[in-house]
């Protein structure tokens, strides 16, 4: 059996922060650095280099915008968005920033670990409408068959 996949949460709200790190250690997942805000998380990821970040869209410092951040890094890792909502503005603007996936903060924590296994290994994941939107784009992205 390989290494666990490391992961970074940022999200501003430590309680939700403590039980998504309780959730994914319980599904075998290590959680290797943590942030309030979108600079700590660029900042945790330059430190820590994980497979992951999981970035709340709404903290201070903008989710988004610390996607795009961490997306320059060289080796980034897998970025995916979690919020209590999603409309197809945000969903395009994530898209933009380079996320793989966006989840909504209803989900348990189970499903959120194995989001973030399949997101790494490749896949987008996602509400339906965030996953049709991917799809829009990634059809028309320049080099797009």
């Amino acid at each position: 059996m390989g290494q666990p996949l490391r992961v970074v949460i940022a999200d501003d709200y430590e309680l939700f922060r403590a039980e998504v790190r309780h959730d994914l250690t319980a599904a075998g997942l290590e959680v290797c650095g943590e942030a309030d805000d979108g600079p700590g998380a660029v900042e945790a990821v330059a430190r820590q280099a994980p497979d992951a970040c999981l970035l709340d869209v709404g903290m201070p410092g903008d989710g988004i915008e610390a996607a795009a951040a961490i997306a320059q890094h060289e080796n980034a890792p897998t970025v995916v968005m979690l919020s209590a909502v999603g409309d197809e503005e945000t969903f395009g603007r994530a898209l933009g920033a380079g996320v793989r996936g966006y989840l909504l903060k209803d989900l348990d924590g189970g499903r959120i670990a194995d989001a973030l296994s399949r997101a790494v290994a490749g896949e987008r994941v996602g509400p339906p409408a965030f996953l049709r939107l991917a799809t829009l784009r990634d059809a028309t992205a320049p080099g797009a068959r």
